[in-house]
């Protein structure tokens, strides 16, 4: 049935003309009886699009564009709220197209297109009404039942957590603020407190969204007990962190897809076992007014009494894990050392006639684990198989948790912004209207290489074949661990369609010569070669990412500082290296280390295929915002 829209406005487009002094952004229209957005910039650009949840919208950066004028709150309508501009960050206009609370799109089917490299439509799909499940009431069992587990074990995909405030989020990366305007993470100052209690954080030219300015939110993760957010008349954003005295320092560094990601130094796994203080009297949950509690994950049970769980599904298309019990459930998720996902579920016991699903070959779980874990906590341990991750924990129905299945093929790249999910931006054609900036000679004649875009990436897995490189933990071997890491940022680079060679796409054996010849004989634009690092058996304490140039540092850079925001690593840095691929490549090159197969730390994560797609979706990310500020 087709959905009749309800708009305040009685115009039935809306149309704004920015002077062109104004900034870059010198057209933009959003036209109600099409449900599309029209804008024009005066340079050419590579918007990145990502949909957030709660509510739903729809969120465009344009990378080198400036807006150059106060930011733009347009309303639209009932549904379609309202179209925001702002200027994101110092290089970055962004724009938010924003749905009513109870709305939502389905991310495939928004589309946005270039009509030329400054000329860009976003094609939204009808929304959709966000409907609940509801499920049948379960018989709560009045006895206390014993420790009991299914025939299944262990996990490790991640889901992250909400608070009732849609802006602040305690994700199984750290913490995340959504902000209505970043800063310069240069100008990020922090400042520890003498007793090591707290950790305060100032935002220079940072705004915080109205729900949380002058609110104290309960952690009661990583060594946090609270937090606390004040903004001044002289926007600077304040954010205090109330810690465990042997918490380790935290660093804040924003994020590329909107917001301030707030992490402990050394990763979590310095915080591990670190207990989170008491929150200060001051703490509240930041009620929405005038709204009732959101339905989440975390909303508490309506009453002292124990829920009880009476059984454990997949549902759908093997696309939901359905946990049912006879009240509301509070549950905590997170991923630990092991890779393990683990889901604990406070008030809560199992029934004695508990049910576990029973799983097919073509189960999307692996192995799933449930035992009482004491009196009144429940934990499930769940892994999915291969090719499969979790997606979001929500609570359905009022007395059912889902935690999404997702598809490795099909799902988005984990990224650092809770809840949202990439829309891929398709190079527009390139009218011949700009012309890019002209590109160094190549001392040596090549033929014209056959592409079907404008960019050629060549990616390097190193090692390969007779050559295993570097042995760690457990036997692990880097060329196992770079290969998938190599094929991942292919396949992601090319949806963005940018043309990608590997030097190898199996397990043989490449001489370094062949590496960059290959690149150089086809005249690519980059080169990434990927490497993971080891320091030897006698070394576990030494972990974390480098980065290597030999010329021209930008791309390493771009490249590391998407790892560093995006990944839970400790960091080592960019360093100049004269290493063979380095030196004799033509193009911007780089040689990434994942991590040391060899380090406590890192051994566990890099054989984890999770954490493979996250690293490749941060090179890849890196590789495309190299491309969009240096090579359009």
């Amino acid at each position: 049935m087709r959905f009749h829209w309800l708009f305040l406005s009685a115009l039935t487009w809306l149309l704004v003309a920015v002077p062109a002094w104004a900034g870059k952004l010198v057209f933009w229209r959003f036209d109600t009886n099409e449900n599309r957005l029209v804008f024009t910039t005066d340079n050419r650009v590579q918007p990145r699009a990502q949909m957030i949840t709660n509510p739903t919208r729809i969120v465009i950066d344009l990378p080198g564009i400036k807006l150059g004028q106060p930011n733009i709150n347009r309303p639209i309508g009932n549904i379609v709220r309202s179209v925001r501009i702002g200027q994101f960050d110092a290089e970055t206009t962004r724009l938010v197209i924003e749905l009513a609370p109870g709305y939502t799109f389905d991310p495939q089917q928004v589309k946005i297109r270039g009509i030329s490299p400054t000329q860009w439509t976003v094609e939204l799909p009808e929304p959709q009404p966000i409907r609940e499940e509801t499920q049948p009431p379960v018989t709560p069992d009045p006895t206390p039942p014993p420790d009991r587990g299914s025939t299944r074990p262990t996990p490790p995909p991640p889901v992250s957590q909400t608070d009732n405030n849609d802006d602040f989020q305690v994700t199984r990366n750290g913490l995340f603020v959504r902000l209505e305007q970043n800063g310069d993470d240069r100008s990020i100052r922090s400042q520890r407190s003498r007793d090591g209690k707290k950790i305060e954080f100032e935002l220079p030219g940072a705004t915080l969204p109205g729900s949380l300015t002058g609110q104290t939110i309960p952690v009661n993760r990583y060594g946090v007990g609270d937090i606390q957010f004040s903004q001044t008349a002289n926007q600077r954003a304040k954010i205090s962190l109330s810690v465990n005295k042997d918490s380790p320092d935290w660093q804040a560094l924003y994020s590329r897809f909107g917001g301030l990601v707030l992490l402990p130094r050394g990763g979590l796994s310095s915080v591990d076992n670190i207990s989170s203080p008491p929150p200060t009297q001051a703490t509240n949950p930041t009620p929405r007014p005038n709204n009732p509690p959101a339905k989440t994950a975390n909303n508490p049970p309506s009453s002292s009494r124990l829920a009880t769980i009476s059984s454990i599904d997949l549902a759908g298309n093997n696309d939901r894990l359905l946990i049912r019990a006879d009240l509301p459930l509070k549950a905590n998720g997170i991923v630990n050392r092991d890779g393990v996902y683990e889901l604990r579920i406070e008030n809560a016991k199992l029934a004695e006639s508990f049910r576990g699903p029973r799983f097919g070959r073509s189960s999307p779980i692996y192995q799933l684990r449930v035992r009482q874990e004491s009196v009144n906590k429940v934990l499930i341990l769940v892994q999915t198989a291969a090719g499969f991750q979790l997606g979001q924990l929500t609570q359905t129905g009022n007395q059912t948790l889902a935690l999404e299945l997702l598809s490795s093929r099909n799902s988005s790249p984990v990224s650092q912004v809770p809840d949202s999910t990439t829309i891929p931006v398709p190079l527009p054609p390139d009218t011949g209207q700009f012309n890019p900036p002209p590109r160094p000679s190549d001392p040596t004649p090549n033929p014209p290489r056959q592409r079907n875009s404008r960019f050629l990436v060549v990616i390097d897995p190193g090692h390969g074949g007779k050559d295993p490189g570097a042995i760690g933990i457990g036997g692990l071997q880097e060329k196992n661990v770079i290969l998938p890491i190599s094929l991942e940022v292919t396949r992601i680079l090319q949806q963005q369609g940018i043309d990608v060679r590997l030097t190898r796409d199996s397990d043989f054996f490449v001489t370094l010569q062949g590496r960059t010849d290959l690149a150089n004989r086809i005249d690519a634009d980059l080169f990434v070669s990927i490497h993971a690092n080891s320091m030897g058996k006698a070394r576990p304490d030494v972990n974390g990412i480098e980065v290597y140039y030999f010329g021209d540092r930008r791309l390493s850079d771009t490249i590391h500082r998407n790892i560093v925001r995006s990944v839970d690593m400790r960091d080592r840095g960019v360093r100049r290296a004269r290493f063979y691929v380095l030196r004799t490549s033509k193009m911007p090159s780089t040689l990434v280390e994942v991590g040391y197969v060899t380090g406590a730390e890192d051994a566990a994560k890099l054989a984890n295929a999770n954490f493979q797609r996250q690293m490749a979706a941060a090179i890849a990310g890196g590789i495309i915002e190299y491309i969009q500020r240096n090579l359009r």
